[in-house]
């Protein structure tokens, strides 16, 4: 006789296996209140094949049973179906048999005869709180199985991801490259546009910065790069009110020169999301240190970047010569002899030594091609920064001209009449800066 009792949802069976019916009957009463699958057997012959047929998670079995005890019933269980809990009911005679069958069967509980009906929930409980953590456990494993399988699957395919990536990036370098000379070029041209603020001064100090670092033996990576934090130098001042950077610095109040020198925090925040130029960006927040190490951070010496300390003698130098610093404009021997003064306090010693020992230094002095825009041709490149008469930057150093451009630069020039001084590299010329 197979009896099964189901609750809504059953998840869970536990097996009773019994020759008295109405023990069976009394255990069936006990557990009501469980939710799980009851299944209820005579015999250990018929609950064997009920195993077979299905999986149960707790068997409860009787000592005592003609034909097949329930040592030798356990005993099967354990060997087949190793993860099922499995619990004996036992009288107080039967302890020796229960003893030989704890020990053949693996038996993990065993209740006597009568039994409590709490101590029994309690028990099946217990083992199917065994069973939910092997099944946690078995899927657990699994996934881990999945996950390491799909990794393989994935890292079998990274070194062909990889080598197809790497391609679409040499492929996209060059048009990043393009990008990013047009973001600096916008960034200029941002600050050039300002009325309160002069372009040709930033195109002045950007090129006595390149003419500096080129005597100072920089690569011409590097050249390019200090130049251009020149170029932009002023970035922050579209962050101040004109009032606090139009009149000289020594007219400024106190409060005015601490807003002044606030620009390189402004620059900083300006070019912060973009990670290319933040080399650029330190540049700019470093250009006020005194090598000393009186300045705004206290940086001292070489722990000041090379373009700062380069930046800050070319800058300073066209200050004085353009009234910036004072109400005078300094002739350019006299602007000299100022920052003679603040050798190796305010300014690199090296690099100011550079500016003082040169008296052409401060003037154009190209080895370029000069050429007007009838005379260029596809494949020419522009030596220098081309800017307009408001010292807006048009074309950048490097640009490679095309018939497109020669045609867009004659159509400028018609329609503001005006006429370019178009510097091209010298063929011969291994680099121009």
């Amino acid at each position: 006789m197979v009896n099964t009792e189901q609750s809504e949802s059953p998840k869970y069976t536990v097996l009773c296996v019994d020759d008295e019916q109405n023990i069976l009957r009394s255990i069936k009463r006990a557990l009501f209140s469980l939710k799980i699958e009851l299944v209820l057997a005579d015999s250990g012959e018929q609950a064997l094949e009920i195993l077979a047929k299905k999986p149960v998670h707790v068997i409860i079995s009787d000592m005592k049973m003609p034909q097949m005890t329930g040592a030798e019933l356990l005993e099967k269980v354990a060997e087949k179906y190793p993860d099922t809990f499995r619990v004996v009911l036992t009288g107080f005679a039967d302890i020796d048999a229960t003893i030989k069958a704890v020990n053949q069967g693996r038996i993990h509980r065993y209740l006597q005869k009568p039994w409590d009906n709490q101590e029994l929930i309690c028990t099946i409980e217990e083992g199917l709180e065994r069973v939910k953590l092997k099944d946690e456990n078995a899927r657990l494993q699994k996934l881990t199985r999945l996950q390491n399988a799909k990794l393989k699957e994935i890292n079998n395919d990274l070194e062909q991801t990889v080598q197809k990536r790497t391609r679409q990036i040499k492929a996209a370098l060059s048009r990043i490259e393009m990008r990013n000379r047009a973001l600096e070029q916008v960034l200029f041209n941002v600050i050039s546009i300002n009325p309160d603020i002069d372009g040709k001064f930033a195109i002045e100090v950007s090129e006595l910065t390149k003419k500096l670092a080129r005597k100072s033996g920089c690569s011409a990576e590097d050249i390019k790069l200090f130049g251009y934090a020149s170029l932009i130098g002023e970035l922050g001042l579209l962050g101040l009110q004109p009032e606090n950077f139009r009149p000289p610095f020594a007219k400024l109040t106190y409060q005015q020169q601490k807003d002044y020198l606030s620009q390189t925090q402004l620059a900083k925040t300006i070019l912060a999301p973009a990670d290319h130029l933040q080399p650029i960006s330190e540049i700019i927040e470093l250009q006020f240190e005194h090598y000393n190490g009186s300045g705004l951070n206290k940086k001292v010496a070489k722990e000041i970047p090379l373009g700062a300390r380069i930046h800050a003698v070319a800058r300073d130098y066209w200050r004085l010569v353009s009234g910036r610093l004072s109400a005078q404009r300094l002739e350019p021997k006299e602007a000299k002899a100022e920052l003679k003064k603040h050798r190796n306090t305010r300014y690199d010693g090296e690099i100011l030594d550079i500016l003082l020992s040169d008296p052409n230094i401060d003037k154009p002095s190209y080895i370029e091609n000069h050429l007007n825009s009838g005379q260029l041709k596809a494949g020419m490149v522009l030596s220098n920064n081309l800017y307009n008469e408001n010292h807006i930057l048009l074309l950048p150093s490097g640009h490679v001209f095309t018939e497109h451009t020669i045609a867009k630069l004659k159509q400028y020039e018609n329609e503001h009449q005006r006429k370019f001084d178009i510097a091209i590299e010298n063929e011969n010329t291994e680099e121009t800066i």
